[in-house]
């Protein structure tokens, strides 16, 4: 299981990024992607706003439609463990990074991430 963090799928979703290439050679793999529905909603909202409505709800549908991709909500154990590693990150990691971490962490995954502070507290 990979656990996808908005770096990745902005990533995925931007022609210019530079992770743009690396990211479709990801997404490319038979292995299912989890996305926490705030990354989700986060992913959303961020090409919404440097990409427009349209790009920002075709990646919506694809995500949504893409049978190698779940989006689920975070349980009550995730969440008091992403408000845990927020907290002890004392402001290293966005509230939506710390629920990255706390998937991955909660399922031995490894984030799908280009943020170099999501891979390092995820090793924690």
């Amino acid at each position: 299981m990979r656990i996808a963090d908005t770096s990745f799928l902005y990533a995925l979703f931007s022609d210019s990024d530079s992770f743009h290439a690396e990211a479709l050679k990801i997404a490319r793999r038979r292995e299912p992607i989890t996305i926490p529905s705030e990354i989700y909603s986060e992913t959303i909202a961020l090409i919404h706003y440097r990409q427009g409505f349209d790009v920002a709800k075709s990646a919506g549908d694809w995500l949504r439609a893409h049978p190698r991709v779940e989006i689920r909500p975070g349980s009550a154990p995730v969440l008091e463990e992403s408000w845990r590693a927020f907290s002890g990150a004392r402001g290293s990691l966005s509230y939506p990074d710390s629920v990255v971490v706390a998937w991955s962490q909660g399922r031995g995954a490894v984030p799908l991430a280009f943020d170099t502070r999501v891979l390092a507290h995820s090793r924690r």
